[in-house]
């Protein structure tokens, strides 16, 4: 409950300059909906997800999020997983292996706790580097017909973005040419950083199989070092020569070995959530929306995104 209202009061008091999201379209698997009891019965759970966040990312997003996540019971405490997000970029929508999970339970009285952990398997290959969260949930009664989840996690953030980018070609410094001449470019985006997430969620419930109407705050605070370059600028300022791939060219620009130096990225929101969880022994539909209360960060990354909704489907 005191969490619950610290993120109302969080909300409330926060200021309200420019209005941003984090640095990169996401539709995150966690915080949203966590609970602290295992959600499945028979050894394993599929889930899909599917959500549309209207565009608010300081890099092209793709407003459509499709996630799968895959959760296997491996002790009577513990459970393993692996989300799988299906990312849109300009190539086309592809699906790749975002986070390998680990999940231990534990139940005091009216009480569950769980521990959660998540590490991202990705690689300098793709302009990722492994990225840690760690999360403690918690899960109470506190009626017969009332349940409340809490969670708060921390996690460390090392992530790569690239994308094809256009623009005009001065000449002579005229800008009397009717059709200028476009070079296409590759933009390289890292940031490194930090993230604190915490969610407190209240849920009606409406039957003994637990269906309910839930409500829910999510406050996320972000502090990153974002580093940018292209492969044009780089084969410039290098003379034809250097680093090839592009995690040794970010590796250059965020050591200060470009002309591009990194920059200081605060961010944060605070999102209020709600929806109805209908539950059967063999699956679970939720329908859910999010809405942005608060958002902010540095005064040149002015890409609010205030609404989000969509459809989780679990099979068990």
């Amino acid at each position: 409950m005191l969490l619950g209202l610290g993120l109302l009061a969080v909300g409330g008091a926060m200021p309200d300059p420019s209005l941003a999201q984090r640095p990169f379209a996401v539709h995150d698997p966690f915080y949203r909906g966590e609970t602290a009891r295992r959600p499945f019965y028979d050894g394993y759970a599929f889930t899909t997800e599917v959500s549309y966040r209207s565009p608010g990312a300081s890099i092209r997003p793709d407003p459509l999020g499709l996630s799968f996540r895959l959760e296997y019971q491996l002790a009577p405490k513990i459970d393993i997983g692996a989300v799988l997000d299906a990312a849109g970029s300009n190539t086309g929508r592809t699906i790749a292996l975002s986070w390998l999970t680990f999940k231990y339970y534990e139940t005091e009285e009216n009480t569950d706790y769980a521990f959660r952990l998540a590490v991202d398997p990705a690689t300098d290959g793709r302009l990722g580097n492994p990225q840690v969260d760690a999360a403690f949930l918690s899960t109470t009664l506190l009626a017969p017909n009332l349940s409340a989840d809490y969670a708060v996690g921390l996690r460390r953030v090392r992530v790569g973005y690239q994308e094809i980018t256009t623009r005009s070609v001065e000449l002579d410094g005229s800008t009397a040419i009717p059709e200028r001449p476009t070079l296409t470019d590759i933009t390289y985006t890292r940031a490194l950083g930090w993230e604190f997430h915490s969610m407190a969620q209240y849920s009606l419930l409406l039957n003994p199989a637990r269906s309910n109407i839930f409500v829910s705050g999510l406050l996320y605070l972000g502090q990153y070092d974002i580093v940018e370059t292209s492969l044009n600028q780089h084969a410039f300022e290098a003379g034809g020569g250097g680093p090839a791939t592009p995690g040794e060219i970010l590796d250059e620009a965020m050591n200060g070995e470009t002309g591009e130096a990194p920059r200081e990225h605060n961010a944060g929101a605070v999102w209020i959530r709600s929806g109805i969880e209908y539950n059967r022994p063999g699956y679970q539909i939720m329908p859910f929306m999010s809405y942005a209360l608060k958002q902010w960060a540095p005064a040149s990354d002015n890409h609010p995104a205030r609404l989000s909704f969509g459809l989780r489907f679990m099979l068990r």
